[in-house]
């Protein structure tokens, strides 16, 4: 197999992967997004200020108890309780979930208060408004 070969062989397994993916994470763009960067036209990025009703959803659970370290599980059995409109798959549905927390984390709104390794997840609070205005030797001491 020559070199053209091999790199035609791995974009067709990196398209039949990004289906796969978008699949498994429906709403998802998959377009690496560094909130630091400049935009496109060189001025600063804006703070993400629209977001989808179920990422709004998962951010009223987490704000409703601000003391509370929630997983996703515990966010998704939340929003089932309150019948709010999840996907159909129960799977789809915590990835969709998953998905928002880690959209509202990037936005600033919520914060990851635990980093999950293997089967222990990652966990989130709300961000208290006494910790945003706090100063850092405020909080230190």
């Amino acid at each position: 197999m020559n070199a053209i070969e091999q790199a035609e062989l791995e974009l067709q397994r990196d398209k039949s992967d990004l289906k796969r993916l978008k699949k498994r994470y429906p709403g998802y763009d998959f377009v690496p997004v560094d909130p630091n960067k400049q935009s496109q036209h060189g001025q600063p990025a804006q703070p993400r200020t629209e977001f989808s009703e179920l990422e709004l959803a998962v951010l009223s659970v987490v704000d409703s108890d601000p003391d509370k370290e929630w997983t996703s599980r515990a966010v998704f059995e939340s929003l089932r309780a309150q019948h709010s409109k999840l996907p159909e798959k129960e799977d789809a549905a915590m990835n969709a979930v998953g998905a928002a927390l880690i959209e509202l984390k990037t936005a600033e709104k919520i914060i990851r208060t635990f980093e999950g390794k293997g089967r222990l997840p990652h966990r989130y609070s709300a961000i208290r408004t006494a910790e945003k205005e706090a100063t850092p030797e405020e909080i230190a001491s």
